[in-house]
């Protein structure tokens, strides 16, 4: 079983492009925004720069599952924009549709909802991206607190995976708010 780190990587860069809204300026929440003790047992992690990775290893995973934490760009208060609604589900799935388009079916984006807490925004998002090897499936979260951004995503051969690994990740963890 080969896992394909660049399939993984090119996928998490077009769920990512979904989250940026506008041109870069402010990257990543504070420091200390976000705390998880995710690494069940049989996966391993790695941190690169400031990305945290997670992949489960074999025999613990029959096919490639990973958990990818990392920095966003954005510019302006897209915290406000997604608790004003200017910022919406609808807004979001509109972009995704374009990438469809575009992508000619290599790639399926969907904006499952908008994401609203005491301590940030954001939304919930799933796509489906096409490789030689069959489909990546792709589950993740982007946040924003202020105009600073991170997302989450979860990758596996499987909707339901990439799903149940977001789901256990987001229960392991927590986001708060840095002065």
């Amino acid at each position: 079983m080969s896992f394909r780190f660049s399939s993984i990587f090119k996928a998490a860069s077009i769920v990512l492009l979904c989250g940026l809204l506008a041109a870069c300026q402010t990257s990543g929440l504070k420091p200390g925004s976000i705390s998880s003790s995710f690494a069940p047992k049989g996966w391993a992690s790695k941190q690169s720069g400031n990305k945290t990775v997670y992949v489960c290893l074999p025999p613990r995973c029959k096919s490639p599952e990973v958990v990818v934490v990392g920095p966003i760009k954005v510019k302006g208060d897209v915290e406000t924009a997604i608790r004003q609604n200017l910022l919406s589900a609808e807004l979001m799935n509109a972009v995704g549709n374009i990438a469809n388009v575009a992508s000619k079916g290599e790639v399926r984006f969907k904006t499952k909802r908008r994401v609203v807490t005491k301590t940030y925004t954001g939304f919930d998002m799933t796509a489906r991206y096409r490789t030689d090897k069959g489909n990546l499936y792709v589950s993740g979260r982007v946040i924003f607190q202020n105009d600073r951004g991170s997302a989450i995503a979860s990758f596996a051969k499987s909707s339901s995976r990439a799903n149940a690994n977001l789901s256990r990740f987001l229960k392991q963890t927590t986001i708060r708010r840095v002065p």
